[in-house]
């Protein structure tokens, strides 16, 4: 009866595409209030506790490690399970154990907190691809996968504002334990108002443990599926510096406070979000759609996000203006072929492995890359400040165009 109730209220009666779509949307870029609080936070946290950037870097692997092995399992269950049940659960928890977070002081319990919050935040991605995959079905994937994919930029860009906003006033701890209250009850109302697909099937007494395993394997051995993959996991290096990092680097660079840096690293996603259209348009008019479509247009921005680093190794001492400009071209190039990577080409998929599970290996991959890769890049502004780390972007994105030519070629 609630249920009716709520439907009601709302309006979703009648449940559409548009009203899925927005509600996907608004939902997951939600789980970003429960995950960029440590971004935020994390030159207080240091001075606080006393922890060096590695040891920084190593709670911010531990979430990397949790959350790519929760996109592998979390994939697959979304596809055998519905992907509705993963979300709302993961949220709730989600949020639960980054208040906990906001209580802990030693750095093993802050550690494992972390990780486990990681593997809670992997419920959202692979489970939302599915639902508008399902939704949405073959037509416009390009346009409506890259329209779809910007909504963790847009809340990466509210989450940097608003939490940047707390740690300022309030202190670091508050930006953990704020968010709470509200996503427990954005995930209490997903699960009330949100459809699986059209007609929801449920399998009935099928074996969905041996379905996953076999579905895994098969991804597994998909060459175009682990070169994206590769292409996507030296990708996730640079993301690395954008999202992680960026709010340490502008502050230390240029004198910020932290709400200021909040609000000047909002530029990334805001030129993420266009670049995620313009390169969900560029894969839909190409000569060529589907993989290697997307392919180029993906090859086409990586190459201009390989001059947009350059240029901010070569300029790091021009003011905070010339870095604004630089770090929203570096969001527009680097979000674009990324949201292709993790959004529109699992839905390229969909028959064959199904969108989630392949959503799930890509991107469960590329954290899996960033286990490392977040105490690499600590130790190496540690050690080499941050042109060092640069260079290592820079490197980075070499290697996944090149990795990605050898599907169009």
């Amino acid at each position: 009866m609630l249920l009716f109730k709520w439907r009601h209220y709302l309006g979703l009666n009648r449940i559409t595409a548009e009203k899925i779509f927005i509600i996907t949307y608004i939902t997951y870029a939600a789980y970003y209030l429960a995950r960029l609080s440590l971004s935020v936070a994390l030159l207080e946290i240091g001075e606080d506790l006393g922890c060096s950037k590695f040891e920084l870097g190593v709670i911010g692997g531990a979430f990397s490690t949790l959350y790519a092995l929760g996109q592998f399992i979390n994939g697959q269950l979304a596809d055998s399970f519905g992907p509705k049940r993963i979300i709302s659960f993961g949220l709730a928890m989600s949020a639960i154990i980054s208040s906990f977070f906001g209580y802990s002081k030693t750095f093993v319990v802050l550690v494992l907190l972390w990780g486990i919050n990681g593997y809670f935040q992997s419920t959202g991605w692979p489970s939302a691809v599915k639902i508008i995959r399902n939704w949405f079905g073959e037509k416009r994937i390009g346009l409506v996968g890259g329209i779809f994919g910007s909504c963790f930029l847009v809340g990466n860009m509210i989450s940097w504002i608003v939490l940047g906003y707390v740690v300022s006033i309030y202190g670091w701890r508050f930006a953990f334990i704020i968010p709470m209250p509200l996503l427990v009850s954005l995930a209490a109302l997903f699960h009330v108002v949100i459809s699986d697909a059209p007609q929801e099937q449920r399998e009935n007494g099928t074996n969905h443990l041996q379905k996953i395993a076999g579905s895994l394997k098969k991804i597994m051995f998909s060459r175009k599926i682990l070169a994206v993959a590769g292409a996507y996991v030296l990708l996730q290096f640079v993301r690395s510096g954008f999202t992680l990092w960026a709010p340490s680097y502008v502050i230390e660079n240029y004198g910020l406070s932290p709400d200021l840096a909040g609000y000047a690293v909002a530029v990334i996603p805001i030129g993420g979000i266009i670049g995620s259209v313009v390169t969900g348009w560029l894969s839909e008019h190409l000569n060529s759609k589907g993989i290697v479509g997307r392919t180029k247009s993906m090859v086409l921005l990586i190459f201009c996000l390989i001059l947009v680093l350059a240029a901010m190794h070569f300029m790091i001492d021009y003011g905070i203006y010339i870095c604004l400009i630089l770090l929203f071209l570096g969001g527009l190039t680097l979000y674009g072929p990324h949201i292709t990577m993790a959004t529109i080409v699992p839905m390229d998929f969909e028959k064959e492995y199904g969108t989630a599970g392949v959503a799930g290996v890509i991107d469960g991959l590329g954290y899996l890359g960033l286990t490392l890769a977040d105490p690499f890049i600590g130790w190496i502004v540690d050690t080499y400040s941050w042109n060092g780390a640069i260079c290592f972007w820079l490197f980075s994105s070499i290697l996944s165009t090149l990795l990605l030519c050898k599907i169009v070629c």
